[in-house]
């Protein structure tokens, strides 16, 4: 194909042409990253074809499913194309661009900006007066591809799985796959691991606990298996080992199918509404049906409370839900002392939240808080600074107008300071390489700690440029005064359900961070939590992230209780102007709200003395570790506990 016509290419800054140039794999197992390669040297070999003068090329290579609208690259190359500064985009053929209807809007915008888009292997160039015509048929001929692709390989593995027992997924514990096995006949069991898979089943017969039989099993050091992602059993693992049907001599095939979510292209596993295929290899058997059936049905009655609630129409409460959507402090508030988020359901209370790590017996922090009451105090601390923004309006004005004055060249300081950024993560990483190869005895959790500094270094670096290139395709668009930002703020803060995924969401621009710690009172008692927050009230507007200077206006740090205060806190400052009014306890007592008694006034004086005694301003002090004489906190007793704190993980200063 000839891309030489009458409308040569001209270049719209007068001497450079600029191409784009765009490749990608799948990242499949047979795919190469060579291809990339082969990709780039076909769009400048037509790029040379059509151009004789200079030219400059801007190249994204990547890997990624075709049919993901979510890939970051995309957002680049739509920033390319809104920026003007672009004048042809090669693409080998539609398809490693995006495939769908996405790809029809691209090349729209590009047709809008004046770029010529480019695909030869697809006969698509966008010059051509039915351009249009060209990429909707190519778009429809990839997507007949996927889904034909898709329905005949689940055929062909269906078929070969109920044909002779073919399709074989990886093995579970229990059972060896010989590395030429090609059906299920060729497995075999471990004879070694029988004893402990049978007295695991009895063990779970007599307490229907997983937890138990996962203790048992870590004991005897039976292995969860070479594929698991685990390598100690916990309870919910147990559970999933004895309902595979595998161990009643039933392998299945078909209890899930992948569809398609057109949002974000993404494919997503659901459970098959026809069920499973399934297949009797005897050979495989560690149990009839009759043994093992009725514990999985005792099972079933045990947490059939426990469910998920339905809604209205019959689907699970959290049905297509991702699982990092939820309501807030969930997967959100990290847990102080191990770095782990927290998470709802803690110590048995659905509303409740607690370390996630701590489920594990990896930290000692087993104190949860209630999640509603938590978020109805977040709000209002939000409110109260919401309405605070008035004392900074000369400032926030000033930097507004200092940005949109200054904006490219902003921009331009952005950029270098991003780029020094990155170079400092290469040569700390090549630094890295260099040590670990003059080191024989490495350790491996300071290895895996210096890679998680340097992998969250760079998926902030990477966010940056994200926002460094969204401002650079449009004009900013920042609130004007502290009056439009607080209108905005309040807009979406009023009326809020505390229990929505939307407040989740939204309480995840404004606090970034949540570090929950506990602390304790003077004289002793309970353990409570308590939270310090970083509240950026800038961070529900998407520009602001091009303005150091703003988000550090608009920025602050917070303690927040999680907790109420223990009488004795609660009425200790009344108790004591009281009795320096010369009160005696039980008339102080009876004029306090809440009718409390004489002891507790007592207490309250009590503490507010040992306050003096200790120079102290607050009745709380902060717990670094588990205390001794804390009867309820025995976690860190346990034989199974061990504290393993997030790789990479550094306290914040409190």
């Amino acid at each position: 194909m000839s891309y030489r016509e009458e409308n040569e290419l001209k270049p719209r800054n007068g001497h450079t042409l600029v191409v784009g140039i765009l490749g990608r794999i799948s990242g499949c197992a047979n795919q190469k990253e060579l291809s990339l390669d082969d990709q780039v040297d076909h769009g400048k070999q037509i790029a040379y074809e059509m151009y004789d003068g200079e030219i400059e090329f801007r190249i994204i290579t990547t890997k990624g499913k075709g049919e993901r609208l979510d890939r970051p690259e995309l957002l680049k190359i739509e920033n390319w194309l809104n920026s003007d500064e672009l004048d042809l985009l090669i693409v080998e053929d539609l398809g490693r661009l995006v495939r769908g209807p996405a790809a029809h809007r691209l090349c729209g915008i590009a047709v809008d900006h004046g770029t010529r888009v480019i695909s030869p292997n697809d006969f698509i160039d966008t010059n051509n007066e039915n351009w249009e015509d060209d990429v909707l048929n190519a778009c429809k001929e990839h997507l007949k591809h996927n889904t034909h692709t898709s329905l005949r390989l689940k055929h062909k593995l269906m078929n070969r799985f109920e044909k002779y027992g073919g399709a074989t997924p990886c093995p579970i514990a229990g059972y060896i796959k010989p590395e030429n096995a090609k059906s299920y006949s060729d497995w075999v069991k471990k004879e070694d691991a029988t004893i402990f898979i049978r007295e695991g089943l009895q063990i779970l017969k007599r307490t229907l606990n997983g937890e138990a039989v996962a203790e048992y099993f870590n004991e005897n050091g039976f292995s969860p298996g070479p594929y698991c992602s685990k390598d100690q059993w916990d309870g919910r693992m147990v559970l999933r080992f004895y309902r595979n049907p595998t161990l009643k001599g039933f392998p299945q095939r078909g209890d899930k199918h992948s569809i398609k979510h057109h949002e974000t292209g993404r494919r997503i596993s659901v459970r098959n509404p026809n069920g499973p295929r399934y297949r009797e290899e005897p050979h495989l058997a560690f149990f009839s049906p009759d043994e093992i059936d009725p514990v999985l049905k005792a099972l079933a009655e045990k947490n059939a409370n426990y469910k998920r609630k339905k809604n209205q129409n019959g689907t699970d409460s959290r049905h297509r839900v991702p699982k990092k959507r939820t309501r807030a402090f969930g997967q959100h508030a990290t847990c102080f002392y191990c770095g782990f988020h927290y998470v709802w359901g803690g110590n048995g209370m659905t509303d409740n939240l607690m370390c996630s790590n701590s489920r594990e017996w990896h930290c000692w922090n087993s104190v949860g808080f209630n999640g509603p009451e938590a978020a109805q105090k977040l709000l209002e601390v939000v409110l109260d600074s919401v309405a605070t923004l008035d004392e900074i309006d000369s400032q926030f004005r000033e930097i507004v107008q200092q940005t949109h004055a200054g904006g490219p060249e902003k921009l331009l300081a952005r950029e270098n300071q991003l780029n020094r950024e990155e170079e400092d993560i290469e040569r700390e990483r090549a630094k890295l390489k260099k040590f670990f190869k003059e080191i024989d005895d490495i350790d491996g959790d300071f290895l895996s700690e210096m890679l998680a500094e340097l992998k969250g270094r760079e998926k902030q670096l990477l966010l940056d440029r994200r926002a460094l290139e969204h401002a650079r395709s449009r004009q900013l668009d920042l609130p004007k005064s502290t009056l439009e930002l607080k209108g905005i703020l309040q807009h979406h803060l009023e009326d809020v359900d505390i229990h929505s995924h939307e407040f989740g969401d939204l309480i995840r621009e404004l606090v970034p961070e949540i570090h929950v710690y506990l602390v304790r009172l003077i004289d002793g008692g309970h353990l409570l939590p308590r939270a310090k927050i970083c509240l950026n009230l800038a961070g529900s507007i998407p520009d602001a992230a091009a303005s150091t200077e703003l988000q550090q206006l608009l920025s602050r740090e917070l303690t927040l209780d999680l907790f109420e205060p223990p009488q004795r806190e609660l009425i200790r400052p009344e108790a004591v102007r009281l009795a320096a009014a010369g009160l005696e306890q039980r008339e102080i007592a009876s004029r306090l709200d809440g009718n409390p008694t004489q002891t507790a006034v007592w207490k309250a004086l009590k503490l507010h003395q040992q306050m003096l005694e200790q120079g102290l301003t607050s009745p709380y002090i902060f717990l670094d570790e588990p205390p001794d004489d804390y009867k309820k906190l025995r976690r860190h007793r346990n034989k199974k506990y061990s504290f393993q704190p997030k790789p990479g993980y550094q306290r914040p200063p409190l």
